[in-house]
């Protein structure tokens, strides 16, 4: 570990690395403060330019426009109570009624600590865990990763979205375009009686996640743009206010150790994503404060309200890379993004990559702690500029990022079939998303199901086709086990969820 790291200085101490660590942070910021457009569109658009990089400066643009669009949203859902990224939804609670209070300062502030600290914990918890995970993970067979990969698609699919039969869909759906291509084991052809689909070896990864993820949310902006929902110029607040105080800040610190705590076990298991870990973090610290913090109520602009959401949602982003590089598994719909990254960098995920690729990733984990410090640098000197940003008329965007996506997603294989799946998936997807059915289970899944199936057939190679190698040893029995517990305990949860509501 410590040679790794020794060997990893040389490789993030160049001009290239430090340039892109400076511009990717507040690119990352003002796309995550653009509502509309966010952290995911900007990864999935800078994917395929990443294509000719080496592994290091492709990973850290990537990971800097993450971090800092995960901060960004909380910036427009504080001034304008409309969140630029999904996860600061939460934020809008108690941040925009202190900014309509002229308090806009004290919320940018808190929401900028508690991101940047919440993200260093995380972090640190997945070098540490990471690592951990490998050593374990190694000794794991072909019938204990099927059982890893079924228990990742079940809580994917039951946790993505309110409807747990609709997220289950999304996975059937992501299986099937999975089988599309060739298949894995006897290299034969499937769906051979429609000709285009016959010859692929497989769908692009690239045009499926830029398809999902940013074509249709493009769709799906220019739809209310045209319905008039965006089209309006957005009032921002001129008057930032004070600035935060330590009495304040002592105050939110156990608001903070809530969302931080929670949300960096929330991201360890894959499915739940950043907007489950910042409401259930608003939640409990709303409990813990009694529902008020020095005599205003949550809800009206108590500042613990904004520190839980905000280090509850970033705390996730580190620990949910420990399942997508110790096992290869993408635990959310950015972590599925930086899987594609890392395939297209040649490097495999799992157990072995801290042998194969050791320098490599810790060059990509100390980054991550010095993005962090960057993020809470650049988070307040870009106040005032994005304070003006969100003035303007989000929309003239969209046009260069489909640009951008159908030249990227071409440039790959210079094949017109790779467009036609982008376009196909993007239809699909807006469609999907029309009817309320979440799209990351549908690419998580996608992404899996050649491992799901290839691990599925060895064991039955090694068995002799015997099915009671998958029931046979402890460490099957307990991730059956998981699985069936996780399932009915989500089960109830939406039953309890529907009776309450109904």
């Amino acid at each position: 570990m410590l040679e790794a790291m020794m060997q990893a200085i040389p490789l993030i101490a160049t001009i290239e690395v430090l340039i892109i660590m400076l511009v990717g942070i507040p690119m990352g910021l003002m796309l995550g403060a653009i509502p509309g457009v966010g952290g995911m569109i900007g990864v999935g658009v800078l994917l395929p330019l990443t294509f000719g990089m080496s592994p290091v400066p492709a990973m850290v643009l990537l990971i800097a426009i993450y971090k800092g669009a995960l901060l960004g949203g909380s910036f427009s859902a504080i001034l304008i109570n409309t969140p630029g990224e999904a996860a600061a939804a939460a934020t809008c609670f108690d941040g925009y009624p202190l900014s309509k209070k002229g308090y806009s300062k004290k919320a940018l502030q808190a929401s900028i600590f508690s991101s940047a600290f919440a993200d260093l914990i995380s972090d640190i918890v997945l070098i540490i865990g990471s690592f951990a995970l490998a050593l374990v993970a190694i000794r794991f067979g072909p019938s204990q990763i099927f059982w890893i990969i079924v228990f990742s698609l079940l809580m994917t699919g039951c946790l993505t979205g309110p409807n747990l039969w609709k997220g289950l869909l999304s996975i059937v759906l992501g299986l099937f375009l999975g089988t599309i291509g060739l298949d894995p084991l006897l290299g034969t052809p499937r769906f051979g009686v429609i000709p285009v689909l016959g010859r692929l070896e497989g769908l692009e990864l690239v045009a499926v996640l830029l398809g999902a993820f940013a074509l249709s949310e493009i769709l799906l902006n220019v739809e209310k743009t045209k319905k008039g929902e965006t089209a309006k110029q957005l009032e921002v607040r001129r008057s930032l206010g004070p600035s935060l105080s330590l009495s304040e800040i002592r105050e939110s610190l156990k608001a903070f150790f809530i969302g931080t705590v929670y949300g960096t076990i929330t991201g360890i298991i894959p499915g739940i994503g950043t907007s489950a870990a910042a409401f259930l973090s608003y939640a409990l610290a709303r409990q813990a404060y009694g529902g008020k913090s020095k005599g205003v109520k949550f809800g009206e602009g108590a500042i613990p309200g904004v520190v839980a959401p905000e280090a509850g949602n970033n705390a996730v982003s580190g620990a949910n890379l420990i399942p997508l590089l110790t096992l290869g598994i993408p635990g959310s719909a950015i972590a599925a993004l930086l899987l594609g990254a890392l395939v297209l960098q040649g490097i495999t995920p799992g157990p072995l990559i801290f042998i194969n690729h050791g320098p490599v990733v810790y060059a990509i984990f100390i980054l991550m702690i010095i993005a962090n410090i960057l993020n809470l640098i650049y988070g307040h000197l870009l106040i005032k500029p994005i304070t003006k940003l969100l003035k303007g008329n989000p929309s003239i965007i969209f046009p260069v990022v489909v640009l951008i996506s159908f030249t990227g997603v071409y440039s790959i294989n210079n094949r017109l079939i790779d467009l036609g799946v982008l376009i196909a998936v993007g239809i699909l997807s807006y469609f999907l998303r029309k009817g309320g059915v979440p799209v990351a289970p549908m690419v998580i899944a996608f992404i899996l199901t050649k491992m799901l199936e290839r691990n599925f057939r060895l064991s039955l190679s090694l068995s002799g086709g015997e099915f009671s190698i998958f029931t046979a040893s402890p460490i099957n029995q307990v991730l059956i086990g998981l699985c069936v517990i996780g399932l009915a305990l989500v089960i109830v949860q939406r039953f309890k969820e529907k009776k309450l509501l109904g």
